[in-house]
């Protein structure tokens, strides 16, 4: 039997690197579709999740959302919660349309495609967030090993992964399986606290080997939020 190859240049005609928007240093000039009806739906939706967090956790003072974008959902939440001392980290695009709109919070710029400069920052925050943003960097360990620097005994870390059958970006592919995603914030040691259902449903293709954790009711949900707690290294 010969061996079958895939060439560079073939795999090259299909998918290229360019195609990630973490690439895209302008990813948010054109943020007009952030005003339609379904975006900002589903921003209430999410919302309403993270101010369910909060009540639950009193104790959040210090907020850090990672890969905000504009800070639509910042804004929400802090209509409900304006105490909050809420950090925002994206890129420059996404901090031009934050400053035009006079959103609250503050705002820093910086780098996460491989890695993620904490200065600036706090030392601790109770609550870090990272909404569908995770899937779209290189180094994701980097980001959670961060992530984990930055928060506390009592911190929680709300994180919003899209499902693949809703056929989303990836860097990826696999490791955001929902067994193999719990399996990586275990090893970062984040342990699972509580997983919310989607507003939105996916097509409903058959469950994977790598979701065996995953409930039945939730297969179809196109995005799975789940709330981790910091774990104290041992």
């Amino acid at each position: 039997m010969g061996l079958f190859r895939i060439t560079h240049t073939k795999f090259e005609e299909n998918f290229t690197m360019k195609d990630f928007d973490t690439e895209h240093s302008n990813e948010w000039e054109d943020a007009g579709r952030l005003q339609e009806t379904a975006w900002q739906e589903r921003y209430d939706y999410e919302a309403s999740i993270i101010v369910e967090v909060i009540k639950q956790h009193p104790h959040i003072q210090n907020v850090l959302e990672i890969g905000s974008g504009p800070g639509i959902l910042s804004q929400k939440v802090l209509a409900q919660f304006p105490h909050l001392n809420y950090h925002l980290v994206d890129k420059p695009f996404a901090k031009k349309y934050f400053d035009e709109h006079d959103f609250k919070g503050t705002f820093f710029v910086k780098d996460l495609s491989n890695a993620f400069d904490k200065e600036g920052l706090l030392d601790s925050y109770d609550l870090v967030i990272t909404n569908d943003f995770l899937e779209h960097v290189y180094n994701p360990h980097a980001i959670i090993k961060a992530i984990y620097e930055l928060t506390n005994k009592d911190s929680v870390f709300f994180i919003s992964n899209p499902n693949w059958r809703m056929s989303h970006q990836y860097v990826y592919r696999g490791l955001f399986d929902f067994d193999n995603f719990i399996y990586l914030l275990y090893t970062h040691n984040f342990d699972l606290l509580g997983f919310y259902g989607s507003q939105l449903q996916t097509p409903n293709y058959p469950k994977l080997s790598s979701e065996t954790l995953l409930p039945d009711e939730h297969l179809t949900d196109w995005n799975h939020y789940m709330l981790f707690k910091h774990r104290i290294e041992l």
